[in-house]
C-alpha cells in the first residue's frame, strides 16, 4: 500500500502519464482559480437571468367548445348540438376526454387531451378546423349557429388590471341638484299662478311632488323623457297623481306632479318602486341612469340624491360601461407595445347596442313585419366597393354611399309608402341607444372607505357607508412565456405611468391579481430559506467538525449552488417555488461528497501525507464510492421524471435540479474541495481514534464502541428488537389519513353563488351585493377589498381556480384579504356562517390549491342511458352521503327540473296557414329576444342594431298569442291560430363524459374530516347497493380521488423504477448480489420513520409526502454505500470483522450526522416559511432520515455481520493485520511545471 502511495508521490506518474482531475486542481492552481471564479460568475449571471415564476409552467392541455343555441331547451341542445360536436372532438386520436354541459341555449365542450401530448397547438388547430367545416349544425335565426374553440382556457393570468370608476362624488350631486330644484322650482311656480297648460289654477291647496333621474350628459335625452312620460301614465291610470309635467334638462330628467288626495310621499316611493322593476324586467332602464328620488321639498334634494346613490346595490359610479370600456382601451393598446405582454382580454364590458323597439299594432297596419323590416336593413346598410374608372391621367375610385352611420340615419329610412306618403321608421319604431340587454357580464369592485362602520354595529345611516361599490372593468394580461416576470411588471407599470395625464385622476387601477407580487414575495421568501439553511448547515458543521474542515465545507456549498443554478439555466429551468424548495431540499445532499472528501483529507494528513498528496489521494481513494452514493441519489429522484399529467409537470424541476446539484457536488468534491484543502485543512481523524490506546478517544466514541458490541454479540436479539419496533410502527399507518395537496397560502379566497336556474343576471347581481355585505359584518376587518363578476367566472388568475362558464345565475366573489395567513380561518368562518345568511342561493367558499385544479374534493359520476334513473340513482347516493356525519354541501350537476313555456307548433294548421315552424318560432324569438338586423359603425366599435317587440306588447302571454306570423301570399296569421303554449317540467342541464350522460353527485368534507375518509366510506355502501342498481348505469369516483390515485400511481411506478436502478447500481459496485440486501436494510426503517413524522404532525398522506418517501431509500443507501467503502478498507489493514464493522461506523459517523444533521437543519426554514404545500415533504425526509440514520448504526453493521458469520452470503478472509498502519512517506515537492506527457 505504501509502494502503491509512493509511486502517486508526482503529477504525471498516474497510469499513462496523465493528471487525474484531483490532481489538476491541486497542482494546476491558476487554472482552478480561475475556474472557480469563472464558475461563481456563471451562477450569479443564471440566477439574475433566469425566468421567474411562482409556479412552474404547465400545459393545460384542456380547451372549451362554447356554442349558442338561443331558444333552444337542454335537451334539444344535446340531442342537436352537443353530441354531433364532441363526436367531431373525437376524431382528433389526442383527445382524451369529452365532457359537456348541455343548458338552455347554450353548449359548452370541455375536450382534455392526452398528458403525452407533445403539440398541444397542432391539436387545437385541428379542432378548429374539424369545428368550421361540420355542415349539419342547426340553425338560429335563419344561420348555422358556430363553435368557438377556446384554446387559452387552461392559461392562467400574469395580472389583474381592474379599474373601477369612482362613486359619484358629493360636488356633482350639488351641482346636479341645485340645477334640477332651479328648474322645478319655476314648474311649480307657474303651477300655482295656473299656467301649466293653459289650465285655470288650483282652486284648493294641493301637495306637489317630484321624481328626478339624473343621467351622464352623453346620453340620448329621448331615452330619460321616454321614461319619466311612461311614469307619468302610470301615475294618472291609477289615479296617483295628475296635473304633471316632464322636464328635461342637460343630464337629468324630472317630472313635477300634483299628488291626488289621500296619496302621501311613500305612496308615491312604492308606485315609482313598482314601475322602476317594471321597467327594468321589461329592458327598458338605463344602467346610466341614477335611482330615481322623490322629493316634495325642493330643499331635500340634494340630501335625496345621496342617500339614494349610496343605497344603490352596486353603487353609482361617476364613468358610464362605454367610458370604462375606452379607458380599459387605451390601456390595452399601450400595454400591447411591450414585447412581453401577451394577449389581453377585458371583462366586465357591457357592449353598446341601438333597440328598435317595433310597435305590432303599427307593423300589423302596415302590412309589413319584422322579419322584413330586418332584411330591409340589411339591404340598407351594405358597404360595397363601385369599383374604379380608368382616365387617361389615372384611376378614381367610384364610392357609393348607403351606409348607415347613425340613429339619425335610422329614423330617416324609408320603409313603405301608402298613397304616395312615405312610411319611415321612427313612425314604426322607437329607436334607443343603450347596452345589450340582459348583459352577459356584469363586474363591479368594492373598496373599503376610510370612514366606514365598526365591525358588527350597525352603520350610521347618515354618515358614509362602510362599503363602496361601483362598476369595473377588468384587464386580464398574459405575458409571453419565458420571459422575465420582474421585467413584464415593470413594463405593465410603465405603460400605466405613461398613461397618468390621459385617463382621468379619479379612475381607479388596481391589481387586482399580480404575479410578479407574488413571485416577488415567494423568490424572497425562498432566498430566506436558502440563506438560512446555509447558516444552519455552516453551524452543524462547526458542532461536528473543527473549524477549518467546517470552513471548506461551508465553502463548498456556494460554489456547487453556483454550479447547480448555471446547469439549471442553461436547461431550461426557470426560477419558481418547485426549484428553489429542490434547491433547498438538496442543500443536505450537496454537502454530502464534500464532507466525505474532505474528512478523508483530514484522515491522509493524520495518516503522514503531506498537503500536496492528501489533497488528491484522499478523494481519490472514495472515488468510486462517492461516484455510486452520487449516482443513488441520483436515481432516487430522477425516476420522479415519469410521473405524468400535470402533477408531472409541476414537479417536473425537482428531480431535475436535485440531480444538478448532486452531480455539481460530485464533481465539487473532486475539483474545488481538493484544492481548497490543501490550503485549509491540516489532518484530522475520525472518532475511531478516540479507542486508541492511551484514552485519546471521546466518551461517544466509547460509549457507541460498547454499545455496538453488545448488539453484535446479541445479534440476533438485536435484529428482533429492531423488527419489532419496525412492525409497530408499520402498524400504524392505518391512522394517516389521504389527500391530494393542500390549501395554499394565499390573500385570496372565493365565494361562488349559485342561483335557481332561469334566475336573470340583475337578481344575481342584487344577491351578490348582498353576500358582500354579510360577508363584512361576518369577517369585514379582516378583507381589503372584494372583487365581483356576475353571470360568469372571473379570468384564471390561478392554476387551480378554474372559470365558471357563462350562467346569468352565478356570481363570483373574490375575497381579499389582509393576511395570508388568516385566509384559511377567514374561510372557514363563512363556509359555516354564510350559508344560512344568503337562502335564495347556494354558496361556496373555495380556498385555492397548491396543485392541480380539483375542485369540490369527493365527486360520484353516475352514467346511463336515462336521465330519469339517472337522477333516482343520484338522490340515492346523496341519501348515502347523508348517512356520513363528516358531509356538507351535497349537490349534483344537474340542478333541479324547471317548468317552461313551450310552443306547441300544430303541423296541419300550419301547413294550411303556409307556415313554417322556423318561421314561427324565429317570429317568437325576436319578439321576446330580439334579433339582429345590421351593425352601424362608431369610431373602431361595430354596434349591433337588435329588432324588438315593444315591452308593453309582449308582457304578457296574451301578447304572445296574437303575434302575427307570415304566411302564404304576403298574409299574416296570429300565433294562436296554428299553435298553443303550455307549462312543461324541463331539465335545466344535462351534464355528459364520454359521450354517456353523467350526473355527477358532490360534497364538501366537514372540518377536521378528509375527503378520502368519505370515500372509503361510499365504497362500502356501493359495495351493498350497486347490485341492484338497473344494467348499464355505473358509477365512479372524480374529485381527489382520480387524481389522487393518478398522482400516486405514478410516483409508485417512479419508487419502483428508483429501487430497482439502485439496486442494480449496488451490484455493480460490490460485484454482489447479496451485499446490496444489507445496505437495503435500513430503507424500511426510513419509510416507516417518514409516515411516523406525518403521524406526529398530523398531516395526511399527500402527493408531496409521496414525494418525500420515492427520495428517501437513495438518500439512507447513499451513506451506507460509504460505509461498506470504509470496512473493505479496514478489511485489508487486516482488522477482523466485527472491529472493522464497529471502526468503520466510527469513520462514518461524523460526516454521516453531519449530513444528516445538515439536511435536517435545512428542511426546518422551508417547513416554516414554505408554506402548505411543502411541509408534508420536509416531515418525511426530517423524522425518516433521523430514524434511519439510528437504524443505520445498529442494524445494518449487525446485518453485516450476519452475513458473514452465519448466512456465509459475504465472503470475509481474516488476514493478518499491519503492526503499523502503513503511511504515506512525504514526497518531494511536485514540480510547478507541465508534465512531459501532461495531458489531462
Amino acid at each position: 500500500m505504501a509502494g502503491n502511495e509512493q509511486g502517486l508521490e508526482r503529477p504525471g506518474n498516474t497510469p499513462g502519464g496523465r493528471l487525474t482531475i484531483a490532481q489538476f486542481f491541486v497542482y494546476r492552481q491558476a487554472i482552478a482559480w480561475t475556474l472557480l471564479v469563472a464558475t461563481l460568475a456563471w451562477g450569479v449571471y443564471a440566477y439574475s437571468a433566469m425566468p421567474q415564476r411562482q409556479d412552474p409552467l404547465i400545459q393545460i392541455r384542456s380547451g372549451v367548445v362554447l356554442t349558442a343555441y338561443p331558444g333552444a331547451s337542454a335537451l334539444e341542445v344535446e340531442q342537436e348540438l352537443t353530441r354531433k360536436v364532441e363526436k367531431k372532438l373525437a376524431e382528433n386520436p389526442a383527445v382524451e376526454h369529452v365532457r359537456s354541459i348541455s343548458r338552455q341555449g347554450l353548449s359548452v365542450v370541455f375536450v382534455d387531451l392526452y398528458d403525452t401530448t407533445k403539440d398541444a397547438e397542432e391539436v387545437w388547430h385541428d379542432l378548429d378546423g374539424k369545428l368550421a367545416a361540420m355542415p349539419d349544425l342547426p340553425s338560429s335565426g335563419g344561420a348555422p349557429v358556430r363553435p368557438r374553440l377556446d384554446k387559452d382556457f387552461g392559461d392562467t393570468v400574469a395580472v389583474m388590471l381592474t379599474l373601477s370608476s369612482p362613486p359619484v362624488p358629493d360636488s356633482e350631486i350639488d351641482r346636479h341638484a341645485e340645477v334640477v330644484a332651479r328648474r322645478l322650482a319655476e314648474v311649480r311656480a307657474r303651477a300655482d299662478r295656473g299656467r301649466l297648460s293653459g289650465e285655470p289654477a288650483p282652486t284648493t291647496a294641493a301637495r306637489r311632488a317630484s321624481v328626478v333621474l339624473v343621467h351622464p350628459s352623453g346620453l340620448d335625452p329621448a331615452l330619460v323623457e321616454r321614461l319619466g312620460r311612461s311614469f307619468l301614465r302610470d301615475l294618472a291610470e291609477r289615479k296617483v297623481a295628475d296635473d304633471g309635467q316632464f322636464v328635461g334638462l342637460r343630464g337629468a330628467g324630472a317630472i313635477d306632479v300634483r299628488l291626488a288626495p289621500g296619496v302621501d310621499r311613500r305612496r308615491l316611493e312604492e308606485e315609482l318602486t313598482s314601475w322602476k322593476a317594471e321597467t327594468l324586467a321589461a329592458g327598458l332602464g338605463h344602467p346610466d341612469i341614477w335611482p330615481p328620488v322623490v322629493v316634495e321639498s325642493l330643499d331635500d334634494l340634494a340630501a335625496e340624491l345621496r342617500r339614494a346613490v349610496r343605497d344603490e346595490p352596486g353603487g353609482v359610479a361617476r364613468y358610464s360601461y362605454e367610458q370604462l370600456h375606452r379607458f380599459a382601451d387605451r390601456i390595452q393598446d399601450r400595454l400591447r407595445q411591450s414585447p412581453r405582454v401577451g394577449k389581453v382580454e377585458q371583462l366586465g364590458v357591457v357592449d353598446e347596442a341601438i333597440y328598435l323597439y317595433l310597435s305590432g299594432r303599427r307593423l300589423g297596419a302596415s302590412g309589413l313585419d319584422m322579419q322584413a323590416i330586418g332584411r330591409l336593413l340589411a339591404a340598407r346598410n351594405l358597404d360595397v366597393p363601385g369599383g374604379e374608372v380608368q382616365l387617361n391621367r389615372g384611376s378614381l375610385v367610384v364610392k357609393p354611399t348607403g351606409k348607415l352611420l347613425g340613429q339619425a340615419d335610422l329614423e330617416d329610412i324609408v320603409v313603405d309608402g301608402k298613397d304616395g306618403y312615405p312610411i319611415y321608421l321612427r313612425d314604426l319604431a322607437e329607436i334607443v341607444r343603450g347596452y345589450e340587454d340582459p348583459p352577459r357580464m356584469l363586474h363591479f369592485r368594492t373598496v373599503k372607505e376610510e370612514a366606514r362602520a365598526e365591525i358588527g354595529k350597525a352603520a350610521d345611516t347618515a354618515g358614509p357607508h362602510p362599503l363602496t361599490t361601483t362598476r369595473a372593468v377588468t384587464l386580464a394580461v398574459r405575458h409571453v412565456k419565458g420571459t422575465h416576470i420582474a421585467d413584464f411588471s415593470r413594463d405593465v407599470e410603465s405603460a400605466l405611468q405613461s398613461l397618468k395625464g390621459v385617463l382621468p385622476g379619479d379612475l381607479r387601477v388596481e391589481r387586482t391579481s399580480d404575479e410578479a407580487e407574488r413571485v416577488e414575495r415567494k423568490i424572497h421568501e425562498f432566498d430566506d430559506c436558502l440563506i438560512e439553511a446555509v447558516a444552519i448547515v455552516v453551524v452543524v458543521a462547526l458542532l461536528f467538525m473543527e473549524w477549518r474542515s467546517a470552513l471548506l465545507v461551508a465553502l463548498s456549498i456556494p460554489i456547487t449552488l453556483a454550479m447547480t443554478l448555471g446547469a439549471c439555466a442553461a436547461m431550461g429551468i426557470d426560477l419558481q417555488q418547485v426549484s428553489i424548495a429542490a434547491l433547498i431540499i438538496a442543500l443536505g445532499l450537496l454537502v454530502d461528497d464534500p464532507v466525505v472528501a474532505g474528512d478523508a483529507i483530514n484522515r491522509e494528513m493524520a495518516h503522514g501525507a503531506p498537503r500536496d498528496v492528501a489533497a488528491w489521494l484522499g478523494p481519490q481513494k472514495l472515488a468510486r464510492a462517492i461516484l455510486y452514493a452520487t449516482i443513488t441519489n441520483c436515481v432516487a429522484f430522477l425516476p420522479l421524471l415519469l410521473v405524468t399529467g400535470v402533477t408531472g409537470e409541476f414537479i417536473y424541476s425537482l428531480p431535475i435540479v436535485v440531480t444538478a446539484s448532486l452531480v455539481a457536488s460530485r464533481i465539487v468534491s473532486m475539483t474545488f474541495v481538493p484544492m481548497l484543502g490543501r490550503i485549509l485543512l491540516r489532518g484530522q481523524l475520525g472518532l475511531e481514534a478516540g479507542l486508541a490506546e492511551g484514552g485519546r478517544g471521546s466518551r461517544f466514541a466509547r460509549l457507541y464502541n460498547g454499545f455496538s458490541e453488545v448488539c453484535m454479540e446479541y445479534k440476533w436479539t438485536s435484529l428482533a428488537v429492531c423488527l419489532i419496533a419496525l412492525a409497530a410502527g408499520a402498524s400504524l399507518i392505518s391512522l394517516i389519513g389521504s389527500s391530494f395537496f393542500p390549501k395554499d397560502l394565499h390573500n385570496v379566497f372565493t365565494v361562488d353563488l349559485f342561483l335557481t336556474e332561469g334566475t336573470p343576471i340583475r337578481r344575481t347581481k342584487d344577491e351578490a351585493m348582498r353576500a358582500i355585505a354579510e360577508i363584512d359584518a361576518l369577517v369585514g376587518e379582516e378583507v381589503e377589498g372584494y372583487t365581483t363578476f356576475v353571470g360568469a367566472g372571473g379570468p384564471r388568475f390561478w392554476l387551480s381556480a378554474v372559470p365558471e362558464q357563462p350562467a346569468p345565475r352565478y356570481a363570483q366573489i373574490m375575497v381579499h384579504a389582509r393576511d395570508r395567513h388568516r385566509t384559511g380561518a377567514v374561510a372557514e368562518r363563512l363556509r359555516r356562517e354564510l350559508p344560512p345568511r344568503i337562502s335564495s342561493a347556494r354558496v361556496r367558499v373555495n380556498q385555492l390549491e397548491t396543485g392541480p385544479p380539483i375542485g369540490i374534493p369527493v365527486q360520484v359520476r353516475l352514467t346511463g342511458p336515462d336521465v330519469a334513473t339517472i337522477r333516482r340513482l343520484g338522490e340515492q347516493v346523496k341519501d348515502l352521503l347523508r348517512e356520513h356525519p363528516g358531509v356538507t354541501d351535497i349537490q349534483d350537476d344537474w340542478d333541479p327540473e324547471i317548468f317552461r313555456l313551450g310552443l306547441k307548433i300544430d303541423p296541419d294548421r300550419a301547413n294550411a296557414a303556409g307556415v313554417t315552424n322556423e318561421v314561427a318560432a324565429n317570429v317568437v324569438h325576436g319578439a321576446v329576444s330580439g334579433s339582429t338586423a345590421t351593425t352601424i359603425r362608431d369610431r373602431d366599435r361595430m354596434i349591433p342594431v337588435v329588432l324588438r317587440l315593444r315591452p308593453d306588447e309582449r308582457s304578457r302571454l296574451s301578447d304572445l298569442s296574437t303575434l302575427g306570423v307570415p304566411a302564404a301570399e304576403g298574409s299574416r296569421v296570429p300565433l294562436d291560430q296554428i299553435a298553443s303554449f303550455r307549462a312543461e317540467a324541463a331539465a335545466p342541464k344535462i351534464a355528459r363524459r364520454d359521450h354517456e350522460r353523467c350526473l355527477t353527485v358532490k360534497c364538501d368534507a366537514a372540518p377536521g374530516v378528509l375527503p378520502s375518509r368519505i370515500v372509503e366510506f361510499l365504497e362500502k355502501r356501493f359495495a351493498e347497493v350497486t347490485p341492484a342498481w338497473p344494467p348499464g348505469y355505473r358509477v365512479a369516483f372524480g374529485g381527489e380521488k382520480e387524481e389522487q390515485a393518478k398522482g400516486f400511481a405514478s410516483v409508485r411506478t417512479a419508487m419502483i423504477v428508483s429501487i430497482l436502478a439502485i439496486y442494480v447500481a449496488l451490484v455493480m459496485q460490490f460485484n454482489s448480489v447479496t451485499k446490496p440486501l444489507v445496505v437495503f436494510a435500513a430503507v424500511p426503517f426510513g419509510m416507516v420513520g417518514g409516515l411516523m413524522g406525518l403521524l406526529l404532525f398530523d398531516v395526511p398522506l399527500g402527493f408531496m409526502a409521496l414525494l418525500g418517501l420515492s427520495s428517501l431509500a437513495g438518500v439512507v443507501i447513499s451513506h451506507v454505500i460509504v460505509l461498506f467503502e470504509y470496512i473493505e478498507e479496514a478489511h485489508e489493514r487486516g482488522e477482523p470483522l466485527r472491529r472493522a464493522v464497529i471502526d468503520a461506523a466510527l469513520v462514518r459517523l461524523r460526516p454521516v450526522l453531519v449530513t444528516v444533521l445538515a439536511t435536517v437543519g435545512g428542511l426546518i426554514p422551508l417547513v416554516i416559511r414554505g408554506g402548505p404545500l411543502w411541509e408534508p415533504l420536509c416531515y418525511v425526509q426530517i423524522v425518516g432520515l433521523l430514524l434511519a440514520t439510528l437504524v443505520t448504526k445498529v442494524v445494518v453493521p449487525v446485518l453485516y455481520v450476519l452475513f458473514v458469520e452465519d448466512f456465509h452470503l459475504i465472503p470475509w478472509e481474516e488476514k493478518a493485520a499491519d503492526e503499523e498502519p502503513a503511511s504515506v512517506p512525504k514526497p518531494a515537492a511536485p514540480a510547478r511545471r507541465e508534465p512531459a506527457t501532461g495531458r489531462v
